[in-house]
Parts: C-alpha cells; structure tokens; sequence
C-alpha cells in the first residue's frame, strides 16, 4: 500500500517519540469541539477577540481559512463531522434526529478507532448535549455530558425549570461554571491515560460559548463593552426569500429577551460582550488541557483537533444565533495538528468541509476509512497549505426545523467567490426559490472581519446571469451525485424510546 508523504512523516515522528518512550507507534487523538464558535479568534483576524491559547494552537497546526459545517445546527452538525456522511444520508435535520434509526450499521470516526485498538472516551457535548442522543458503541467507557454539580448558573436563580437569564458574570474561579470542571476533568483523565500503554481517542466538548453567555466575571473584564457596538444597517437581505431566514427562536426563549429577537442597542451590546468573554473563558480552559497534555508529554504523538460545531450571528443585520445557510453561520474554525507537520502556522485557504475530518484521521492514523464517506482526506493541505481544496462546500437547512419530515430544504453551495442556494420541496426537490451573492460586491456581501453578511440577493441580477447558469449546473450534479433523496421522515430521540420500549414489552 503507497502511504500519503505526510502520514508517513507523521508515522515516522510517532516512531521517535515511541523509540524514546517504549511505547507503541499509534497516533493519540485529542479531538476539541467547541459549541457555537463562529471563527472570533485573534488567530483568524478578529479584533474583539482575546485567544492567546487558540492563537498559540493555531501557530502550532494547520488552520483551514475556508471551512464549512453541513448544517448550521448542533445535531446534525456534529452527527455529520462524526459518521463522515451528510445530513441527508444520516437524515438528522434536527437535534432530536438520530443517525442510526436510518443507518444502524454506521461506524462514527471514534467507532473506528476503537475498532482498531484505541481506547476512545467522550466528556462535554460531542455527539449532543442530551442524553436522548449519546451513542455507546463509539465509546469504551460510558460517555460524560455533565457531572453531579454542575450547573450552567452559578448564581442563585431558584429551580424554575427551562431558560432563565441570557447572560452571567458571578465574581467565581473557571470551575464555577461547567467548562472549567470540564477541563479538570480532561487534564485528570489526560492524565490516567498517560499510565495505559493503549493509544486514546479522547473527545473533549466545551459547552461555551452557546447560550446563555455565563462566564467568570474576570473573563468579561477583559473585554471593553464600547467595542461590542454595531453599525446601523439593514435588518433584512433584499430579495432573500423567506426561508432563508429561521423561525425557531433561541434566544428570545431567554428571560427579558424579546419573543422577536428585535434588541435594543443596549441589549445587544451586552449580548455581543458576554460572548466574547464566554469565548476568553473556553480559550483559557482548552489552554489548560493543552498545557497538561505537554506537561504529560503527550503531544509529541498527538493528533489534536479543533473545531466548532458551526458559526453564530451576533445581531449582525437584526439575525442572532443559527440556522440559516449565511456565511456567518456555516463558516466555522478548524486547526488540526499532526507530529511532524510541514509549515506549522500556515493557513490552508482552500475549500472544506466538516465531512472531510473523519478521512483525515483516519488517513492520519493509517485506519482503514469506510467506503460510503462523504468526505474526503485533508492530508494533502497537511503536507501543503497552498495545495487546492474542493471547489465548493455544500451546507444545507431544512425547514420547518421539527423532528419531523422536512417540507421544503435549502441546499446551499459555497465557492471562493460565492454562494448559490437552492430552496426546493421535500421530498420532489421541486425548486421554489434561489439565492446568489457574490462576496467580491460589498453591496452583495458585506465583510466583516472574518466573515461576511449578506446584504442582496443577486439572482435576478442580470449581469450575475452567467454565474447563475453555472452555479446552478454545479447544484444539479450535487443533488445528483452527492446527495439521496429520502422521502420517509426521521427518528426521534423520543420516537426511538418508545420503540425500544415495545420491544421490550414485546
């Protein structure tokens, strides 16, 4: 078998670091997800952001510039970085969907490695931050979501039950809130893992900086609350169709928040301060894990993966949160770092997608990768950051967002230049609307910073009418090749339940 140039340097870095230690020449893998980080770190060009740990991470690995989630929400967003497949082949469109009512024979990436002789372990929220959705077979020891006594408020706010407060920041130490009793508990596990002479797959998963935005008070104190103000601008993208827009209500679920997600400027630049310094808080406890697994000496057969589930609107343009197929939402950070890395520091611009990690590693870690991936190994822009990526990356959104069947979906398409989505009717594909902007045109997309917001939708721009035929061709062969039409509607975390509870009655 011919082995990828890099693989082979990694193998061969692994083979020292195994001569010195008496240990076997398998690669580790610390793999850090990070919920509802959009790319606000200093490492990616964000001036409010304070990440000198992520930074230095950065400095130290591969940084993809260009990488896209296949679906701006948890579940599906994770359940598809997981099994290497798209929403539409693991038909999770929403949180409650679960890959394996449709694929119950899917092997996920930590699967792999367990298969293969790896001790795998989860804590935080990897596949999900609920228990309806946690998945034993990928793990060798039961996963751990949360432990006894932690909690999201550390403030005293009574027992009522559901979203309370939107926002905290109690005067407390990191472990006064959830992330930082999770990083102790990865640099202790670190730690125990360091005694075991098999090689680990530890998934470590940071709840911030999603909602509420609830960090250490000195974390807030950071950041100065006059940078968090936005410009005046338009609250609606010209031309956009409806369903562009999401219709679930996160954050106006929180108390004193208003049902429509229409703040004040006030409000809104309180929101804006408690995410960054919620990002500050998670930047300092992910440095703590990276700290103990140098002190362990650990990272020199180490693979550590970061990434963030998918991006996050601030108030940008009126829109918070996610759930649309935006820039600000579907363009997310990832660094990955190998031993013996070509070029460390040097960003890949090329396009990715979140698909694309689970044949990275295995690719990584010599793992025979299954046939039906989706993805791709990013290996050659391991070995070469000016190497090319795809030519697009694909996302996708359906709508209503329910655990059931989708009625219309919004498969969109994002090149170096642009974004072409299409809205069609689930499950004919019957198209019933289109997007097209070009971030070249400011009065198309605007940017901001690390990424852009849509301000008009081209489509019906004469002059964009070569573009439009050409992007539309490119969404037809995707529809074609890539994706499967499947017309019956997903499992729930509930509906399964029940079926396992008449079997077993049964």
């Amino acid at each position: 078998m011919k082995i990828n140039p890099i693989t082979f340097a990694v193998l061969a870095a692994l083979a020292a670091a195994a001569t010195l230690s008496g240990a076997a020449a398998k690669p580790n893998v610390l793999f850090i997800a990070v919920d509802d980080l959009r790319t606000s770190l200093g490492a990616y060009g964000d001036p409010l952001a304070l990440t000198p740990n992520l930074d230095r991470l950065a400095g130290e690995s591969r940084r993809f510039e260009r990488a896209y989630t296949m679906q701006a929400v948890c579940g599906p967003a994770r359940t598809a970085i997981l099994t290497g497949r798209l929403p539409d082949h693991n038909r999770t469109w929403h949180n409650r969907n679960l890959f394996r009512a449709a694929n119950p024979d899917t092997v996920t990436l930590p699967q792999l490695f367990k298969q293969h002789g790896y001790h795998t372990q989860a804590m935080g929220k990897i596949f999900s931050g609920d228990e309806r959705e946690l998945d034993p077979a990928s793990w060798s020891v039961p996963e751990i979501i949360r432990q006894d006594g932690w909690k999201n408020y550390a403030l005293p706010r009574g027992d009522a039950p559901g979203k309370q407060a939107p926002y905290e920041a109690a005067d407390v130490p990191d472990d006064g809130y959830d992330d930082g009793k999770l990083a102790s508990l990865a640099v202790d596990t670190l730690g125990r893992l360091k005694q075991q002479t098999q090689p680990f797959f530890l998934a470590v998963g940071f709840f911030k900086p999603h909602l509420p935005f609830n960090a250490p008070k000195k974390y807030w104190d950071l950041h100065d609350p006059k940078k968090f103000d936005l410009p005046g601008e338009p609250e609606r993208v010209q031309g956009a169709p409806a369903p562009a827009y999401h219709t679930h209500r996160e954050l106006g679920g929180y108390t004193g928040m208003p049902k429509d997600e229409r703040l004040d400027a006030a409000q809104t630049r309180v929101l804006r301060h408690g995410y960054y310094a919620c990002v500050s808080y998670v930047d300092a406890q992910i440095g703590r894990v990276l700290d103990a697994l140098r002190r362990l000496e650990l990272d020199r057969n180490t693979i550590v993966v970061l990434w963030g589930d998918h991006g996050f609107a601030l108030g940008d343009a009126g829109r918070w949160c996610k759930g649309t197929n935006w820039d600000l939402d579907t363009r997310v950070p990832l660094m990955i770092r190998t031993p013996g890395l070509a070029q460390p520091g040097r960003a890949a611009s090329g396009i990715v997608e979140y698909v694309d990690v689970y044949p990275t590693l295995a690719d990584l870690a010599g793992l025979p990768a299954p046939a039906y991936l989706s993805g791709r190994s990013l290996v050659p822009l391991l070995k070469d950051a000016a190497g090319p990526g795809r030519d697009f990356a694909l996302s996708q959104f359906s709508r209503p967002f329910n655990a059931g069947p989708p009625e219309t979906m919004g498969y969109s398409i994002r090149t170096a230049t642009q974004r072409y989505t299409r809205w069609v009717k689930w499950p004919s594909r019957e198209a019933f609307a289109e997007e097209l902007y070009d971030y070249t045109q400011p009065a198309s997309a605007e940017p901001r910073w690390t990424a852009f917001v849509e301000r008009r939708n081209l489509i019906d721009d004469p002059a964009t009418a070569g573009a439009r035929d050409r992007l539309r061709g490119m969404m037809d062969q995707v529809l074609r090749d890539r994706s499967i039409v499947t017309p019956e509607g997903p499992a729930s975390g509930d509906d399964a339940a029940k079926t396992k509870r008449k079997k077993k009655r049964e």
